[in-house]
């Protein structure tokens, strides 16, 4: 996907021009220049003729900014900066030099800001100094996720399917979406899937397979109390998978997948007797992001959190709630990417349980009795104590809005017997503060981890795309 770019432009007058600010586009040449996750186009001269100014910034935009800072190093008059950033399509930060009275004149950005916000301008305003590591740190945040809403724009997030099991909360205002963040929502039927794993070879789905059983500590064939198991024929099966929707992926040049695994890929009656978890987390663990349902918010979750994170991600349902405990425990049947287990642990395949929801298939077909092999799912669990970030997309127009929570990992809590929470890929989120606060403003039931902090970043994203933003901070009290 590349590294954010960012162009750096300073602006004063002649007769103030001082060593303060040389000094420091030159620190922000040097410290940028350490900085292996970005790059930076930095003008070296101080402009301060209004016509080369917005040249300067036309040009870097041209050579591929994704984000520009504009610094604004002594009184000079507003039009200076605006006229540079009036025309410009991507984001831009007015940092203004505050500690110097006559060089740095914080009065002329706090002007410049204030016109700049009646205009209506989406823009990030700092100052003070460079070299305070808050302000880098901002900077270099806003660069990324202004580099991730330009890398995504016009990408593909396709489902497989219709809506799944009237989840309503799957589905999307494709205007609104389109119109906010600029991506598309191609819709591809189930039997294209079937279609295309007839044209795949058993050597080259043994090959795919037999890697991928490497993988696990254990393969549990056979669940004896229900007598669930995993078919001889799965993992060749959800290899071919697997391949397909690679295959789906360059033919239709998709970014994103949100397929439809209920009821056609979980019951022998639909076309296809084993639900998709393997080979969903096939895809998830080769970098195919791949959410499930046919969930639309939850992929471009997926997609947002795991651009700006550059780490694969979890998606996860919630699942159960341990108040006294401040814990809430998160799985789903397969969709995680095998290589975020915490290895310490097990990392096992069992058979995939008779899960399918009864408003998933016609009543009268259930009457025919069920097939007990209903495939393999993953089953681990994430390193505890981690700090990590949840996302889940929500709203369509004016309610659009990001709903992001910080918390640790924990261990999930679920009974022996409960089926379900024991066998699939899962994990628990500890929360610090009153945990109602996040429950309260939930925006469905699919959210999408990735270790580390990533609020602010998400954040910025928020205001880029002009909607909404919740942060539910459950680290708060460390």
């Amino acid at each position: 996907m590349g590294k954010p770019k960012i162009g750096v432009v300073a602006i004063a007058k002649v007769n103030h021009q001082k060593d303060e600010i040389g000094e420091m586009v030159g620190y922000l040449r040097e410290r940028l220049a350490r900085e292996t996750g970005c790059e930076a186009m930095i003008h070296p001269d101080i402009l301060f003729e209004e016509c080369g100014i917005a040249d300067e910034c036309r040009r870097m935009e041209a050579e591929g900014a994704d984000a520009l800072l504009l610094i604004v190093g002594t009184w000079v008059f507003s039009s200076h900066a605006i006229s540079a950033v009036n025309d410009l399509h991507i984001p831009f930060i007015l940092f203004g030099e505050s500690e110097e009275i006559a060089n740095g004149n914080f009065g002329a950005s706090i002007q410049i800001r204030y016109v700049l916000q009646e205009m209506g301008k989406n823009f990030l305003y700092l100052y003070g100094s460079a070299r305070d590591e808050t302000n880098m740190d901002r900077i270099l945040k806003y660069a990324n996720a202004a580099h991730v809403m330009r890398a995504i724009r016009n990408k593909k997030i396709a489902t497989i399917g219709g809506k799944c099991m009237m989840m309503y909360q799957t589905q999307v205002n494709e205007f609104s979406w389109k119109r906010t963040f600029g991506v598309d929502f191609p819709q591809y039927d189930t039997v294209q899937v079937f279609a295309e794993m007839k044209n795949i070879s058993d050597a080259e789905a043994d090959a795919v397979a037999e890697e991928f059983k490497k993988r696990f500590d254990r393969i549990v064939w056979k669940y004896e109390p229900t007598g669930e198991h995993i078919g001889d024929d799965v993992f060749r099966s959800q290899a071919r998978m697997f391949l397909a929707f690679k295959r789906l992926k360059e033919m239709y040049d998709v970014e994103v997948f949100a397929n439809k695994c209920m009821p056609e890929m979980a019951s022998e009656v639909y076309g296809y007797k084993y639900a998709g978890c393997i080979a969903t987390c096939l895809l998830n663990e080769a970098g195919i992001l791949t959410a499930c349902e046919a969930d639309l918010p939850a992929a471009l979750s997926m997609l947002l959190l795991s651009r700006l994170s550059k780490q694969k991600v979890f998606f996860a349902d919630i699942a159960k709630l341990s108040r006294d405990k401040r814990r809430i425990t998160f799985f789903n049947c397969g969709t995680a990417p095998v290589s975020l287990a915490d290895g310490s642990r097990p990392v096992e395949i069992w058979p995939n349980p008779d899960a399918t929801a009864d408003e998933g298939v016609v009543v009268d077909y259930m009457k025919h009795g069920v097939d007990k092999r209903r495939g393999g799912c993953v089953r681990f669990d994430l390193e505890n104590g981690r700090e990590a970030t949840i996302l889940r997309v929500g709203g369509n127009d004016g309610t659009l809005r990001f709903h992001v929570a910080k918390a640790l990992t924990c261990p999930r809590e679920v009974r022996p017997d409960e089926v379900l929470g024991q066998r699939w890929p899962g994990f628990g989120l500890e929360f610090e503060g009153d945990i109602d606060e996040f429950i309260q403003k939930t925006v469905g039931h699919h959210y999408t981890l990735c270790f580390g902090d990533w609020s602010r970043e998400l954040e910025y994203l928020a205001g880029l795309y002009g909607i909404g933003y919740s942060c539910y901070d459950g680290l708060k009290k460390r």
